[in-house]
């Protein structure tokens, strides 16, 4: 009998000894294949502070790690699953796992090599990054992929900057642009189709869709890490500072990351984020804001509304595109769309301006803020007390606001507030910030307060 002697090791770095099993050709041939469909599977042995042993990972499924003695009930089943017998003797779980690369935990490179190591370091992690895999050859592009992108984006300039959006987050997923995508529309419009049918498999389930600010700005909120897509799902706030949240989430490439139990460190990411939302008004923005790109508001075809618009988005659009994606060949024709697109004065760190944004920016002023401006604008001293204001609010027919709204009015207009010493006595005053606490002073001294 033709005798193969593979090599084996009692402990991860041992060499082959003595004691090796020795296997038949055709054994030693099965137990080889079960080790490439591991290597293929970017199987790997974990060593960590979470556990005192080394375990199994796959690089698909890192955050799943299994015992080793695990790889002896798989190459059981593996055997039997093939219709062959298994070796005698069964081969330990260190011998099967001879072959795993050792790692010490995992990263999410886009583009990089499988296993990533530091430099000045011993220690290797798993790339979890996934390419899109193609399974069949590409179908001719449907004409209904085409007609919805077309309904939901009727201008063909702001059709062309969404299309490249994508296109960017396909072709350099590596590079975050510092500017997101804020979709207005009906419901119904086929914003989540899109996300769930075709963006999520396209970029291989590297999406997440959030229903909540505090999933995305919360202390230990980590859907940022391993995501190139995350699309806020019509969320709602009556926090006036969640846009003020938002900011650095949305335009740094390294965030600060904190996972229970751990440290809070700061974690390169690849995340772009739609907001898609059916209000008016989702955020309140300032005159200043440029980091959202806004296209016009999604609507129904033919000037229908409500139930009759959204049946026939679905009858005429998004079912036969639902039909046309069940077929072997159809993502893959729509990546070759997005991945061979021109992006051609596409600026990741500069969004277009558009008609839709300024007018959100219009719409995010109130009618308290606009009073407040207003009577702060007419104001001859610029120098205040917090009543000043509630009085001229309330003049005004509207509510008497909290301290807390009063504060907030004087600094959405640019204001702070500082002691200043009237008469002897020392109290708080607002006053433009770009003004000196020496020259308030100096105006309080010359006249009586308004």
């Amino acid at each position: 009998m033709n005798v193969v002697q593979l090599p084996v090791r009692a402990e991860p770095d041992s060499t082959p000894t003595d004691t090796t099993p020795k296997y038949s050709a055709a054994e030693a041939a099965l137990i080889r294949e079960y080790q490439d469909i591991l290597e293929a599977g970017r199987y790997a042995m974990l060593y960590n502070a979470s556990a005192p042993f080394p375990r199994v990972i796959a690089g698909e499924r890192p955050n799943e790690p299994l015992p080793l003695s695990w790889l002896v009930s798989d190459f059981r089943d593996y055997c039997k699953e093939h219709g062959k017998p298994a070796p005698r003797p069964m081969p330990g779980p260190d011998y099967l796992a001879y072959r795993l690369p050792t790692v010490t935990g995992t990263t999410f490179l886009p583009r990089g090599p499988a296993y990533v190591r530091p430099k000045q370091s011993r220690h290797k992690y798993v790339n979890t990054y996934q390419e899109f895999r193609r399974e069949h050859p590409p179908l001719p592009l449907s004409p209904h992929f085409l007609l919805l992108l077309e309904c939901m984006f009727p201008d063909p300039d702001e059709r062309h900057t969404f299309v490249q959006i994508i296109a960017h987050m396909i072709q350099f997923p590596e590079v975050r642009p510092s500017w997101q995508a804020m979709l207005l529309s009906a419901t119904g419009t086929g914003k989540g189709f899109l996300f769930e049918a075709i963006l999520t498999p396209l970029l291989s389930g590297q999406t997440c869709l959030v229903k909540k600010y505090s999933e995305l700005t919360g202390r230990f909120a980590n859907v940022m890490n391993g995501t190139l897509l995350i699309q806020l799902d019509d969320c709602k706030t009556n926090r006036v500072d969640t846009q003020t949240q938002l900011k650095s989430l949305m335009s740094e490439e390294k965030v600060l990351l904190e996972e229970k139990h751990k440290a809070a460190g700061m974690v390169s990411t690849y995340t772009r984020i739609f907001l898609a939302s059916n209000e008016e008004v989702p955020l309140e923005l300032d005159d200043t804001e440029r980091r959202w790109w806004v296209p016009k508001r999604m609507e129904y075809s033919h000037g229908l509304t409500g139930d009759e618009g959204r049946k026939e988005r679905k009858r005429n659009v998004i079912q036969p595109l639902a039909d046309y994606l069940k077929l072997d060949g159809a993502l893959e024709a729509i990546y070759d769309y997005f991945a061979l697109y021109p992006l051609d004065g596409f600026d990741p760190k500069s969004p277009p301006m558009t008609e839709t944004l300024r007018e959100q920016i219009a719409k995010s002023v109130s009618i308290e803020q606009a009073a407040a401006s207003e009577f702060l604008a007419d104001h001859p001293t610029k120098v205040l007390k917090p009543g000043d204001l509630i009085t001229a609010l309330t003049s005004a027919g509207l509510n008497k606001p909290s301290n807390q709204a009063i504060g907030k009015l004087f600094a959405a207009a640019g204001y702070r507030q500082e002691f200043l010493t009237l008469g002897g006595s020392k109290s708080r005053w607002w006053f433009p910030a770009a003004m000196s606490k020496p020259e308030a002073s100096a105006i309080l001294a010359a006249e009586p307060p308004y």
